[in-house]
C-alpha cells in the first residue's frame, strides 16, 4: 500500500530510530544511545584546520541507475531537539548524509537519508527505493569529483523501535553506505509510519 502522507514523519526520519522507545517518539536522544559512532574530532589547531576545511572531500550526488536516483547530496546534522535534520535546499528531490558519521569511502557506515513522498502523496527522492536489488550499484560522487561504486548486500524493513542501530550507524568493519526512507503504512494518530526501510551497501 502506498505510503499517505508520509511526508510529515521524514521531515524528522531518523527520529525514531534514536528513540528511547518508551512513549512512541516523544523521547529524543541527541545520539544513538549504545551504538559508538566515529565522529570526527578535530586534532590540528584551529588555524590548521581551517585552511584544511576546504579539501575535505564530501559526497555531492547519490546515482542509482536501477531505481532512476540521481540527486545532489546535503550535509545534515542533529537539531537541538535531537531530530536528524533533513535537506534545506531541495527537500524533496536531495538526499541528506549525516555529517557526524562517516564520509563515503571511508572506514564505517556512511549514512544517508531522503523523504518517500511529498505534500500530497507525490513521490519524493526515495519513492522508488523500495524496488532496489541486492547486487543493484550505487555511486557516490565527491566534491573532488571521484566516484565512488556501492554494491547493495540487502535491505529490511523494521519497526522505529526495532532498528538494529549499530548495524544502520556504527559498523565499522568496512566501508559502508546505509540508505533511510519511511515505509509501510501511515499513522494518524501516531504522525508516522509503520515501518523503516533500510539498504545495506558495501563498497566495491
Amino acid at each position: 500500500m502506498r505510503v499517505q502522507r508520509g511526508y510529515l514523519l521524514c521531515t524528522i526520519i531518523l527520529n525514531c530510530l534514536a528513540v528511547v522507545v518508551l512513549g512512541g517518539c516523544s523521547q529524543v536522544v541527541a545520539r544513538y544511545p549504545g551504538v559508538e559512532i566515529a565522529e570526527r574530532r578535530p586534532s590540528a589547531p584551529q588555524s590548521l584546520a581551517k585552511s584544511a576545511a576546504h579539501i575535505v572531500d564530501k559526497p555531492m550526488r547519490l546515482i542509482i541507475p536501477s531505481i532512476q536516483v540521481d540527486a545532489m547530496v546535503e550535509a545534515v546534522g542533529v537539531l537541538a531537539s535531537g531530530d536528524l535534520d533533513t535537506p534545506r535546499q531541495n527537500p524533496w528531490t536531495d538526499v541528506g548524509w549525516y555529517e557526524a558519521g562517516p564520509r563515503p569511502g571511508q572506514r564505517g557506515s556512511a549514512v544517508m537519508d531522503g523523504h518517500l513522498d511529498r505534500p500530497g502523496g507525490f513521490p519524493a527522492v526515495f519513492w522508488n527505493l523500495r524496488n532496489i536489488h541486492a547486487g543493484d550499484k550505487i555511486t557516490v560522487i565527491m566534491s573532488s569529483g571521484k566516484k565512488l561504486l556501492f554494491h547493495v548486500t540487502s535491505f529490511a524493513f523494521y519497526p522505529p523501535e526495532e532498528a538494529p542501530l549499530q548495524a544502520i550507524f556504527g559498523d565499522g568493519s568496512g566501508e559502508y553506505l546505509n540508505l533511510i526512507t519511511c515505509a509501510g503504512d501511515w499513522i494518524p494518530s501516531q504522525h508516522q509510519t509503520t515501518l523503516r526501510m533500510v539498504v545495506y551497501a558495501s563498497s566495491g
